[in-house]
């Protein structure tokens, strides 16, 4: 890998880790309580790490859960089609994450969104 594709490279790989973070998180939630803690703390740690790489690299990771919607957001929607109307959006979860660097888009998020009225 070339030194111009390795933040591309890099992006990539957090992406995969960060969605087996996700996939882990809702197995830690599945144990039993006494078991939760220390499943939290791995994760919890985990996360740290990966983004204290990505920051050595230059490379921020958004999520946007609870957010509300804005058609410019960096991310595609994957259930935009169940959200038609006049409601407020927010985005109910992240599904992959947004990765930037030096204000460019390296990796476009991947949200599913939910109607909120008001």
């Amino acid at each position: 890998m070339s030194d111009a594709n390795a933040p591309r490279g890099l992006a990539e790989l957090a992406v995969e880790y960060w969605r087996l973070m996700k996939i882990y998180e809702r197995a830690v939630s599945e144990q039993p309580p006494d078991r939760q803690p220390r499943g939290g703390a791995q994760l919890r740690y985990a996360m740290g790490r990966l983004v204290s790489i990505l920051q050595e690299n230059g490379i921020r990771l958004i999520v946007y859960d609870g957010q509300d919607y804005e058609p410019n957001l960096p991310v595609s929607v994957v259930n935009s089609d169940e959200v038609v109307g006049d409601h407020r959006l927010v985005v109910e979860r992240t599904i992959e994450p947004t990765l930037v660097v030096d204000g460019k888009v390296l990796s476009m998020g991947k949200v599913a969104l939910r109607a909120e009225s008001g």
